[in-house]
């Protein structure tokens, strides 16, 4: 009984051996080219795939809602129209120091001080709390600004070129800042543009003249406030360079006019400085030069001490020059020439002033000049006075500076207390 058991088990088990070799030599529905038992149909798994997308595909189309996010949105102007009147912005007033200034003016009589931008704006600022504002048409950087003496008026340059009139004015019981003229100056015809490109302008005491010194070198004298060309009074670079040594001008070309000052004690008497180093002191009755100074670095600015007798110069490699006006012609060295930072190399003194006090040694203020090793990113004012010197080290580039003095009402004269 046990064997036959026994028996009947390894048959059985012989069976299911032999049943699972025949399936296993098969084809199953999902291998490729197989066939299906069911339907008869043959299952390729790279189309089932197919039809999977296409079917995702298809039911994505039908969903509307979904594809928003796969869509561009195009130009929708009712869109616009509604941001627009929902987030207009419109500019109701302005205060405070502009943005971007680029221009510096002041005028001591009237105590304004007035600052230009690169946007073209003119601001001008009085008592605390008072400012006035304008706004030049051309979208141009204003690259110089200009108080007449002794009147409420201004001129500012653009770097088009192009010259503003502007002054204060009183309408409809408030006091407005209006440009009231402007003008370009023209060369005569078929002259080439740095003839007539402005470079340094001077403001005359009179209040009647301005003098335009230009990239070419020559100096033009026009009219204000009509702005009319007073061609008979211009200084040609030609007229200058007449009493010139040739040496020294075939040594050299005069280039550009980089700083124009009127005699303290002669408002008929002016000095010219050029990019070269050549300064002029030039008589506007006479229409001549009565002496020459000879520098030989470059110039970047020049100061006409209050007597009269002292002209001090600013020169690219941080050094400054003091130079006796004389009559004696020409002055070929300065009187004295001094490096305040030392003989290493420096950076340009681009402004310099000396002002006399009432008692003792004058001050002596200007930019610039420190040593390019150490403080070649730096900018900064130097204020000496005697044997105290102070650095006045700013975060940022310095367009110009001023100084506002005390005047004694006694004797007029200006003094530093």
């Amino acid at each position: 009984m046990y064997r036959a058991e026994r028996e009947l088990e390894a048959v059985s088990w012989l069976a299911l051996a032999v049943a699972g070799a025949a399936f296993s030599k098969e084809k199953k529905p999902w291998e490729a080219g197989s066939t299906s038992v069911n339907s008869g149909h043959r299952w390729d798994r790279n189309q089932a795939a197919e039809r999977n997308r296409e079917r995702g595909h298809r039911e994505a189309l039908a969903r509307p809602g979904r594809m928003k996010r796969f869509r561009r949105h195009g130009h929708d102007s009712q869109r616009d129209k509604l941001k627009q009147e929902l987030y207009q912005f419109n500019k109701t007033v302005e205060h405070g120091f502009p943005h971007q200034p680029s221009a510096l003016g002041f005028s001591p009589s009237l105590g304004l001080l007035a600052i230009g931008t690169r946007s073209g704006a003119i601001k001008l600022y009085g008592a605390p709390g008072v400012e006035f504002m304008g706004l030049h048409d051309e979208n141009a950087a204003v690259t110089q600004v200009h108080f007449l003496p002794h009147q409420v008026e201004l001129v500012t340059l653009l770097d088009d070129n192009s010259l503003h009139m502007w002054t204060l004015r009183a309408h409809k019981g408030v006091s407005e800042l209006l440009e009231i003229g402007r003008f370009t100056l023209t060369g005569p015809p078929g002259a080439i543009p740095s003839v007539t490109r402005v470079t340094a302008v001077m403001a005359h005491s009179s209040g009647e003249l301005l003098l335009l010194g230009t990239e070419g070198g020559h100096v033009f004298v026009v009219e204000v406030p009509g702005f009319r060309e007073l061609e008979e009074n211009n200084i040609s670079v030609e007229d200058v360079q007449s009493r010139v040594p040739e040496e020294y001008v075939g040594r050299r070309n005069l280039e550009c006019v980089e700083a124009l000052q009127e005699n303290p004690l002669n408002p008929r008497q002016m000095l010219i400085g050029y990019s070269r180093g050549l300064m002029v002191l030039w008589d506007l009755d006479r229409r001549c030069a009565i002496q020459h100074f000879l520098g030989t670095q470059q110039l970047e600015s020049v100061w006409w001490m209050e007597d009269g007798g002292i002209i001090l110069s600013s020169h690219s490699d941080g050094s400054y020059c003091h130079w006796t006006v004389t009559g004696e012609d020409p002055q070929t060295e300065p009187e004295k020439q001094e490096t305040p930072y030392g003989s290493f190399p420096c950076k340009a003194i681009s402004k310099i002033l000396q002002l006399s006090t009432r008692q003792g040694p004058p001050f002596l203020i200007f930019s610039g000049g420190m040593p390019r090793a150490s403080y070649g990113d730096r900018h900064c004012i130097s204020v000496i006075h005697s044997k105290t010197h102070v650095a006045l080290d700013f975060t940022s580039r310095i367009i110009d500076f001023f100084v506002i003095r005390e005047r004694e009402r006694q004797k007029g004269r200006v003094t530093f207390q």
